[in-house]
């Protein structure tokens, strides 16, 4: 057989785990039968039996009691597990007691079921199977916890299984210091707790309550003190969802032998001593000093050494639960917990004269860690402080520490920007130092998502679109991404990505261009992903409304939020932090596009919400922007209701729905409030100078009756009449009315803030020009089919102002570049062939001057247009009268007449004459 150099490796790597183990191993864990130790309080079972409603698996705990000598070392346990029902007797007839036979003895005082108020004993050795369990495994931690367990026969509904045992001896690293917890209620109703702690007067102990358990009571008894603690009928808790993992909500009481953590720093100094390397380990520390060029380089080797080539896997049983192996070991191994890599680091660091200290924190408390009295067991991992620069030759702007976790491997970024999690607080094992220290996040890194999607034309199902969704990972995000997809297989991550969008896109068909693309910048930290489909079917037909359509659904962020039940809550609300990600979608289209226009923002104490709706003219994007950052690890609970409010707006704002142009119109919410003001201002005025200028007639009082609309004439009511009722019809089309949305009056933004204002501007003359241009034709249908001989004039001068601002707007879109309509310049020569023509038949025609005759006053009964033709013929005139009183009937009409007041005459002989006052 022949064994491959990795082979060998694995091997020996087996024989080290083996050979590590074998000392703690040694003594083979046992039982032994004992009677219950004299010095146990005793204690009745009491407590009402539970509610139907109040327990699970068909069993509740009727009774429990713990009580702990300080002095002999020794735990005490008795419980009494109620069997309910059936699922009770299949899930509650095996009784198991875990322990660590590195230091446990375990004693059993009593097995017996009760059985219609008479105890039966199932008290049998043999009956014993001893089991190593490894709960942290999964981990790669091996801890040599075993279980006693016994699987109890002829278990029946309504039966009291009571169990009674004893564990003697405790973890010789704590120095024979006591620290633990009492517990005094669970997920299941408990009928009765009892709990007490024995030891010898003078012993200083230290108790601290959490979530109001039940008050101590004590009393001593030849000479010892005894703490007791007695709780009956008590209330399942009930967790909630998304709760923080430092929240917990049971009634407890914490119990230490540690007067301050100065006493722990003692205590861990003595563990955590950092030692000078030898052998193989010096040698590679004297090849780092040659080949660095500076002690950061010397830092930085040594970090990605042990974080890297030292792979993760703790042996920790019995000392070594808490006490590192030797550095060396740990180096000729290439493997070790968080306590082995920690003091390796140290030792490494501390061979180049650079000063590092191990710190301890707690992966679950976290910031939490100092409501809670000192004490060894308050913390689960152990991390690295170091000091970056010569304390002789530091630079104003070095910083003068950074904390390394050597358990994260692949970290990217020199060491000064190294990730490091926010682990709240922690212990410094450094002489002199006597409270918890503060621990900044470090360098927390984001997440940017931007997806492309390049719409085919309208109703085109032949053609494809494309999306482009390119993610890039910062920091924190880039290490644990890079550590996820060594561990991944490539084509089921492909595979998965895809599905993500098909799953989400219903009715399409999603097709990968090309393998997905990592862009891995280690030094930087930053990693870069770049995803490509084809996409069938992405326009969906309305089936109702016959309306093709697209939805965009903002899923990729959702993922990442706490989303609670809309019930009532009393616990804070758990955030995943620090996390900082910024999402868009860019939907390309063909031409300029109205969409919903919006912008707002959310700021809070625990994080910042914030989206933005806009159309991008240059590139014809709508892009949607949606950021969302925690800024601690949790939402206290009374604030949670407003976080829901908040989500709750936040995910509403992540599905919109793109309809065909065809058929868009301008909706309320899409129009801007400003233009639209503007407009309604026009109109008031326009409408208040119409009627200011009704009385306006360019012609005589004395005339023929008008001559009906014929010929030419025809055409230019068509005109008159359409140009009315469709103008408001074009205004309201997201296509001609772009001016009155929010989209257009931000397409400059981006730019200089003088374009934005000269932008501004035109926008408000094309609003105030086109709604104004209306109201005048609408005053035009009027003199029209009233035949007022003002109609002409009045016509003439709308066709030149509406030139003027065409040419106007046309030129003034071409120097925004905001891509005018071809068709609309090549009509401007035809528009202005059109004016000159119309505006000089208006002027020379006989038919519109004998057609628009009527005036104001005669519309309104203020003069009779016939009465100077007939009162004339009784006036005499004789020839040889001068020039003046020769002029022809057709006199000019009094001044005032446009006044709406009657003509001064004077009767001379019956006759009728104007009066020279009266006289243009």
């Amino acid at each position: 057989m022949t064994f491959t150099f990795p082979s060998i490796r694995l091997f020996l790597s087996v024989l080290c785990v083996l050979a590590m183990c074998i000392g703690e191993l040694r003594a083979a864990p046992s039982i032994g039968i004992k009677p219950v130790p004299s010095w146990v309080v005793p204690v009745t079972p009491g407590g009402k039996p539970a509610g139907v409603k109040d327990f699970s698996n068909g069993f509740y705990i009727a009774f429990s009691d713990i009580q702990a000598n300080l002095d002999e070392q020794t735990v005490y346990r008795r419980v009494i597990r109620q069997i309910v029902s059936e699922s009770g007797v299949q899930n509650g007839s095996e009784m198991i007691i875990g322990f660590d036979p590195s230091y446990e003895r375990l004693n059993v005082h009593s097995l017996a079921v009760w059985r219609d108020g008479v105890a039966i004993s199932r008290l049998n050795l043999s009956d014993f199977k001893l089991i190593p369990v490894e709960t942290d495994r999964q981990r790669f931690i091996y801890n040599g916890y075993y279980t006693a367990s016994v699987i109890l026969k002829d278990i029946r509904k309504g039966d009291r299984i009571e169990l009674s045992y004893s564990l003697t001896g405790w973890n010789p690293m704590f120095k024979g210091k006591y620290s633990d917890f009492f517990t005094f209620a669970t997920n299941d109703y408990l009928g009765h707790v009892h709990a007490a702690m024995l030891v010898k007067t003078g012993r200083p102990v230290y108790i601290k309550d959490f979530n109001k358990p039940p008050a101590r009571k004590e009393r001593t008894i030849n000479g010892v003190q005894i703490h007791e603690w007695d709780a009956r009928n008590i209330k399942r808790i009930a967790y909630e969802e998304g709760e923080p993992a430092w929240y917990d909500p049971i009634p407890r009481v914490q119990v230490t032998e540690f007067k301050s953590w100065k006493e722990v720093v003692d205590w861990g100094l003595g563990i955590y001593s950092i030692p000078t390397v030898s052998g193989a380990l010096r040698a590679k520390v004297e090849e780092w000093k040659r080949g660095s060029e500076s002690r950061l380089d010397y830092i930085e080797k040594a970090v990605r050494f042990v974080q890297d080539e030292v792979r993760y896997l703790g042996v920790e049983t019995g000392e070594n639960s808490h006490r590192p192996h030797k550095p060396e070991d740990v180096f000729d191994q290439r493997y070790g917990d968080c306590k082995d890599k920690t003091l390796l680091l140290c030792a490494i660091l501390k061979a180049n004269g650079i000063e590092a200290s191990p710190v301890l924190v707690d992966t679950y408390k976290r910031s939490r860690l100092e409501d809670y009295l000192p004490s060894p067991a308050d913390f689960n991992h152990v991390v690295t402080k170091v000091l970056m620069h010569d304390p002789e030759n530091r630079l104003p702007e070095a910083r003068d520490y950074v904390f390394v976790d050597a358990t994260m491997s692949l970290q990217g970024g020199a060491i000064p920007q190294t990730y490091f999690p926010a682990y709240g607080y922690g212990l410094l094992l450094k002489d002199g130092e006597s409270k918890l220290l503060h621990i900044q996040t470090q360098n927390p890194g984001s997440i940017e998502i931007t997806e492309d999607f390049y719409l085919p034309p309208v109703a085109d199902t032949a053609s494809k679109g494309m999306l482009q969704v390119k993610t890039v990972y910062f920091n924190s995000h880039a290490d644990n991404f890079r550590s996820a997809l060594q561990q991944s297989v490539l084509s089921e991550l492909e595979e998965s990505y895809q599905n993500f969008y098909s799953d989400l896109y219903k009715g399409t068909s999603f097709e990968r261009i090309d393998s997905l693309e990592f862009y891995d910048q280690r030094q930087a930290n930053n990693i870069s992903v770049l995803e490509r489909y084809q996409i069938r079917n992405l326009w969906q037909l309305d089936e109702d409304n016959l309306d093709w359509y697209f939805k965009v659904f903002g899923r990729a962020i959702y993922n990442h939020l706490n989303i609670l039940p809309g019930r009532k809550r009393k616990s804070p609300a758990d955030l995943n932090y620090p996390l900082n990600i910024t999402y868009k979608v860019r939907v390309h289209f063909s031409g300029d596009r109205s969409v919903p226009r919006d912008q707002w923002k959310i700021e809070r104490m625990a994080y910042d919400i914030s989206f933005k709706s806009e159309f991008l003219p240059g590139e014809k994007v709508w892009e949607l922007t949606y950021s969302y950052q925690t800024k601690q690890d949790h939402v206290p609970a009374d604030q949670v209701e407003q976080y829901k409010e908040d989500i709750a707006k936040l995910t509403e704002h992540l599905e919109y729905r793109v309809d065909e142009i065809s058929s868009t119109f301008i909706g309320w919410k899409d129009a801007n409030g400003w233009m639209v003001l503007v407009a309604i201002l026009t109109v008031i005025a326009c409408f208040a100078m119409a009627r200011r200028w009704e009385s306006y007639s360019p012609g005589f009082y004395g005339h023929e009756p008008a001559l009906p609309v014929r010929g030419w004439l025809i055409l230019v009511g068509v005109f008159v009449v359409i140009l009315p009722i469709f103008t408001p019809l074009g205004l309201l089309t997201a296509e001609a009315g772009t001016f009155f949305t929010d989209a257009e009056w931000y397409r400059m933004d981006g730019t200089t803030d003088q374009r934005i204002f000269c932008y501004h501007l035109f926008l408000v003359f094309q609003c105030v020009s086109i709604v104004g241009l209306w109201c005048f034709s609408v005053y035009l249908w009027r003199l029209f089919f009233k035949k007022r001989d003002s109609f002409p004039m009045v016509y003439s001068a709308f066709l030149s102002i509406n030139l003027f601002t065409g040419i106007l707007i046309e030129v003034s879109e071409y120097l925004f570049g905001t891509d005018p309509d071809t068709r609309d310049l090549l009509a401007i020569p035809a528009q202005i062939f059109w004016t000159v023509m119309l505006t000089s038949y208006l002027r020379k025609s006989s038919r519109v001057a004998k057609t628009f005759v009527n005036t104001y006053a005669e519309q309104k009964g203020l003069l009779n247009a016939h009465t100077y033709e007939r009162e004339t013929e009784l006036v005499h005139v004789p020839e040889e009268k001068s020039e003046r009183n020769a002029e022809p009937a057709t006199a000019p009409r009094p001044e005032h007449a446009a006044g709406g007041q009657s003509p001064q005459s004077e009767q001379q002989g019956g006759a009728v004459t104007f009066g020279k006052a009266d006289e243009i």
